[in-house]
């Protein structure tokens, strides 16, 4: 049986305002708006927004080049160039109790030193659900400011999230840098003890992809949407932003929006659709940069080698192939580099065969420092980060990767011929993954090993599903009455509301007992001798299927022929 760990109750308060508004979603309103009427005019003028630069930051680890998340670079560099002030907070939502910037005594100084704080936008994921609701409950109870919360959770599970985050007054879906500074006109420079004009409501039922709620009224504006910016280049990205602390080590961009797989544990609002910043949008963010590295040092002799890498998070920077092509041009071209690529492995194909031209624009010149030495290359990494999955056929038909283990292969194949260093994801298990399932990945994971060389890796540690509410995978669990393998750390619940329950996965149990065991095993290890774990897997499965010969000899014949099927791997022939 699956874990699932208590969840902490909602206080009166919390519990009355989560009760009004999940009676209100509940029923029919004809104009999706309440409202007391007209309250206190509020002054002209925006009121300063208080951002955070990256609270995911890792407790006890900072990633070069990481100081920023890009959704919240996006959205600071909206608000500025709209003429909003912009503060920033160095908060991580996994170091609360610190009593330095990354907690809450340090959020609670900066609040103290910024009086005039009128908004406050908070990224929400699934993960850090419990950590940020902490942290709006601190921020209700020392500001005036209006809080909003936007990302992934928000923008697919948004009822449940305006039910069970009563202390958030906006829950915003999708793209913020464009719906954010038209909401923080409408607001004005006073917080939320002052209230809302009557115009002000309805300029806000005007808006699209919010929930809304205060002491006054709740407005659902076009609720039903999600917000999406068409054009990327639209967006900036404004380098002012940055300091030397911020550039140093380099940078992490994400210059695109989604990828065109279907992968069935997908929780991107963007799933199967692709968006990105134009060459000469790329070209000309280069250029920014490279004026801001200027200013920031005096001399191009000063700039630290490292600050010319880029590290490119999109979900898939080769999804457009034309695209792609330009953008690797213009980087080889420049003083910049690659410090890594995200991609997947369908993007190295064209019409069912390898793409020869796309391989060959990933030269090493696209990855290579041009100024000092390797070293600012962080120490040789991978130059492409590939979203493989699992190196089973199976496995992958099961999480909708759309390509086999075939295709896995080839591709990291020819990559490897070429010396592109590669890590490969790698998602040792899910919830119906079959010991027969993990011995074929770690079997093709020992081949590609010794086919490929010192190219090819795996990504560690690995990690084990997480099929999240309420995407494809935790849908497919739902239907077949497999929720039971699923590990919970809570249910966020509200007494007669079950519409709203929310499941906070923690990840997929496997039935497979030898597959638990296994997952145990590996689970935070860095490392893997992938030889060594599948040598010493079918011994374990060996001994196991004689030890149950008598007493389960149907599944004793099962973990037999799983053996024998693969433990002859070292003579697999080459495909």
């Amino acid at each position: 049986m699956a874990r699932t760990a208590a969840m902490a109750p909602m206080g009166n308060g919390e519990l009355r305002e989560g009760t009004r508004r999940a009676v209100f979603l509940t029923r029919p309103h004809s104009a999706r708006a309440l409202s007391r009427g007209p309250r206190a005019l509020s002054p002209p003028g925006t009121g300063k927004v208080l951002l955070f630069r990256n609270d995911l930051d890792p407790a006890g680890r900072t990633t070069a080049g990481a100081s920023w998340h890009q959704a919240t670079l996006y959205l600071a560099s909206a608000l500025r160039a709209a003429g909003v002030p912009v503060v920033l907070s160095r908060l991580s939502l996994s170091r609360l109790d610190e009593t330095g910037p990354r907690g809450l005594a340090g959020l609670g100084r900066l609040l103290r030193d910024q009086p005039d704080i009128s908004f406050v936008g908070l990224t929400l994921y699934d993960s850090v659900f419990e950590p940020a609701r902490r942290l709006l409950r601190f921020l209700a109870s020392r500001t005036d400011a209006w809080l909003a919360v936007g990302g992934t959770m928000p923008t697919l599970a948004p009822q449940e999230v305006f039910v069970h985050l009563p202390a958030a007054h906006f829950v915003v879906r999708g793209a913020g840098e464009e719906v954010l500074p038209r909401l923080l006109g409408i607001l004005g420079a006073a917080g939320a003890r002052a209230g809302l004009r009557p115009a002000q409501r309805r300029a806000l039922a005007g808006l699209q992809g919010i929930l809304f709620a205060d002491r006054d009224g709740i407005i659902t504006a076009g609720a039903d949407r999600v917000l999406r910016v068409t054009d990327l280049d639209r967006s900036r990205l404004d380098f002012s932003l940055l300091e030397k602390g911020d550039v140093a080590a380099g940078q992490f961009w994400s210059l695109s929006r989604g990828c065109r797989g279907g992968c069935r544990f997908c929780s991107s609002w963007d799933k199967g659709r692709f968006a990105g910043k134009s060459p000469q949008d790329f070209a000309a963010l280069l250029s920014a940069y490279g004026r801001r590295l200027r200013e920031l040092y005096g001399r191009w002799a000063k700039v630290p080698p490292a600050a010319f890498g880029i590290g490119f998070y999109d979900d898939d920077f080769l999804a457009d192939r034309d695209r792609a092509l330009a953008l690797l041009r213009l980087l080889e071209r420049s003083p910049f580099f690659a410090r890594f690529l995200q991609t997947g492995v369908n993007s190295f194909f064209r019409r069912g065969a390898l793409d020869e031209g796309l391989l060959a624009a990933l030269r090493p010149a696209v990855f290579l420092p041009k100024v000092g030495d390797e070293r600012a290359a962080a120490r040789m990494g991978p130059w492409l980060y590939i979203g493989t999955e699992s190196f089973c056929g199976a496995e992958l038909a099961r999480l909708g990767k759309g390509y086999g283990a075939q295709r896995v292969e080839a591709a990291a194949r020819e990559l490897s011929r070429r010396g592109i260093r590669q890590s490969h994801h790698f998602i040792v298990a899910n919830a119906r993954t079959t010991l027969e399932d993990l011995l074929e990945s770690l079997v093709r994971i020992v081949r590609l090993r010794q086919l490929c060389g010192e190219p090819f890796a795996v990504l560690e540690p690995v990690s084990q599903l997480r099929s999240f509410y309420p995407t494809a995978s935790y849908r497919g669990l739902a239907r077949d009455g497999l929720l039971s393998r699923l590990e919970l750390r809570g249910t966020l619940r509200l007494a007669g509301f079950p519409r709203f329950d929310y499941p906070l996965v923690e990840k997929d149990v496997p039935a497979d007992p030898e597959v638990r065991r296994f997952c145990a095993r590996l689970a935070g290890r860095t490392g893997i001798d992938w030889k060594a774990e599948l040598e010493g897997l079918l011994l374990e499965t060996l001994i196991l299927s004689e030890r149950l010969r008598r007493a389960a000899p149907a599944r004793a014949a099962r973990l037999r022929a799983a053996a024998d099927r693969f433990r002859r791997y070292h003579e697999l022939a080459e495909a």
